[in-house]
């Protein structure tokens, strides 16, 4: 028979052996709990460190990196004012200027195609052995607009050596040298432009020589005069209107034919007479015209300004007359 004491004895030690297991289940769950509760505070100072100096790195190369970027921007506003004040002060000092030297005329020793306009020089040679200088402006067709003596202005084929008939008279005519008008290459394309215009008038009006013993005419012409009025027309045609620095070698009343070719030369702008002398030789040309040119070059004082032509002043203009007499007239 089965006894109860017997059932109960075994729930009991049942009883006790489940209370020591629920026992040591919440011990355990206490110490998991602790331990859960304890390893973020043991693993904080290192999580703290490795924070720290990744922190401090980063606040280190970011505080680097913004005081980096103003002493970037500092050094390019420096550099940008510098080279501002640089700029400033360039524009501010001027370049000093030097005085650009007269260039050197083309010089020709006959007629040729785009030479309208040159001025010519010959030696002429009277019936009583008188001898002049005479000069003419090359035309278009290489033919030559002159005021000759005895004839008055007119145009004639080129003649490099020869003779010419003017007025029942024979004279010999030998032809020296040749020189472009003007340096300025847009005034020589002006002057051709309008070169058989400004001829126009003289040859038409069959203009006379001006003779050294006068004439009955109001308006008469030399050749220097005829060829003043062509390359320097003024409003009068009695007075030409020479530039402000054309010379007066001879210093008397009246421009000549050596005057012209002391100005196309560019010999009365030079300082002294070194300087003309290398203007002579760097000019060439014909031994007539060095010759010439040399003994003219004597007549320039040193280092004072030229004789001006002001048309302004009638008692300064040049009237185109005949020149004073000369062993070899200038024209």
């Amino acid at each position: 028979m089965c006894t109860r004491p017997g059932v109960s004895g075994v729930n009991i030690h049942a009883r006790r052996l489940n209370f020591q297991l629920r026992a040591l289940t919440k011990l355990t769950m206490r110490l998991s709990f602790l331990n859960l509760l304890l390893l973020p505070l043991l693993a904080l100072p290192a999580v703290a460190a490795a924070i720290g100096v990744s922190g401090v790195a980063g606040v280190t190369q970011t505080a680097q990196s913004d005081t980096a970027r103003p002493a970037t921007k500092t050094t390019k506003a420096a550099d940008a004012a510098k080279a501002t004040k640089a700029t400033k002060a360039t524009k501010a000092t001027p370049t000093p200027r030097t005085a650009k030297p007269v260039r050197a005329p083309v010089v020709v020793t006959a007629t040729g195609p785009g030479q309208a306009g040159y001025v010519h020089y010959w030696l002429i040679t009277a019936p009583d052995g008188a001898q002049e200088m005479q000069v003419g402006i090359e035309l278009a067709d290489q033919r030559i607009a002159w005021s000759f003596p005895g004839v008055g202005v007119t145009v004639a084929p080129f003649i490099a050596a020869g003779e010419y008939t003017a007025n029942g008279r024979l004279f010999t005519v030998q032809h020296q040298y040749g020189l472009r008008p003007y340096r300025n290459d847009a005034a020589v394309a002006r002057l051709q432009a309008g070169l058989q215009q400004r001829i126009k008038y003289w040859v038409d009006n069959a203009t006379p020589y001006c003779e050294l013993n006068g004439v009955n005419r109001e308006v008469c012409v030399s050749c220097f005069g005829f060829a003043a009025q062509i390359l320097y027309p003024g409003k009068s045609r009695m007075y030409a209107d020479f530039p402000r620095d054309f010379p007066r070698t001879g210093g008397e009343d009246f421009h000549t034919t050596e005057d012209l070719l002391v100005y196309l030369a560019g010999l009365h702008v030079l300082p002294n007479a070194a300087a003309r002398q290398r203007r002579l030789e760097q000019l060439g040309g014909p031994t007539a015209l060095r010759e010439e040119l040399t003994r003219l070059s004597a007549l320039v004082v040193d280092q004072r300004p030229t004789a001006v032509a002001s048309s302004a002043n009638s008692a300064a203009k040049t009237r185109v007359r005949a020149p004073a007499k000369a062993a070899v007239r200038p024209g």
